[in-house]
């Protein structure tokens, strides 16, 4: 697979809430397309809360405030007409595929042909090279990067946490329409999750490179 034919998804949110674990429509989505020759790599955010315009205006990154499904439509459409692949880190984001689009199972199965979920692959090259995979502790994104890409910078997870971020920006969001008249710290938090987001599929981005065949491998993307 030639990285220059892969784009990098990850999604931020709230994650479950309550003792039921009730999923949460995620809060943004990050788009990251590696660099290749004659482009540079391409980094954009697409928000998923129509009431939040002062993160959008005040971020340069955040190119549209827009739904799940017309962002999912929109990035599978363009992966098929560019025959590109959209990889992503961990079945967390197909899962939230299935939960939050379960209306339009057309739209999911599109996007399962034209994904790859990168941490099975991760996990097949570490055992190949005698090493146990780590499956849990903090960050587990962190130590599957020092273990395959040792000089690659770690993540660096916001301040206050990405869920926490997200929660806080909702809030600041309703409580003041103008991202000029918000506080340092409330601009900080908004740029540190974005920050993190784009690190995150960098990340991902390094293990791919790391872990995939330069021929495309004979798999069933999605899984």
């Amino acid at each position: 697979m030639r990285m220059a034919d892969t784009v990098f998804l990850d999604f931020e949110g709230e994650g479950p809430k309550g003792p039921d674990r009730v999923p949460q429509l995620p809060f943004l989505a990050g788009l990251y397309r590696p660099k290749a020759r004659g482009r540079k790599s391409q980094f954009a955010v697409s928000l998923f809360r129509e009431h939040c315009t002062p993160v959008k205006n005040g971020i340069p990154e955040i190119s549209e405030i827009t739904t799940l499904e017309a962002f999912i439509e929109r990035i599978s459409e363009q992966a098929e007409t560019e025959n590109l692949t959209i990889c992503y880190w961990s079945k967390h984001e197909l899962d939230v595929l299935k939960e939050f689009l379960k209306s339009n199972p057309s739209l999911i199965e599109r996007f399962e042909a034209i994904s790859l979920n990168i941490l099975p692959k991760a996990r097949k090259h570490l055992r190949r090279l005698g090493q146990e995979p780590p499956e849990s502790g903090n960050k587990v994104l962190n130590h599957y990067l020092a273990m395959i890409c040792p000089k690659a910078a770690l993540v660096s997870t916001p301040r206050v946490g990405a869920a926490v971020s997200c929660q806080r920006l909702e809030r600041y969001s309703d409580k003041e329409k103008k991202w000029s008249n918000w506080s340092e710290q409330q601009k900080i938090t908004a740029t540190d999750l974005i920050r993190y987001n784009r690190e995150d599929c960098i990340a991902t981005f390094r293990i791919a490179q790391k872990v995939l065949k330069a021929k495309r491998p004979r798999i069933r993307r999605g899984h």
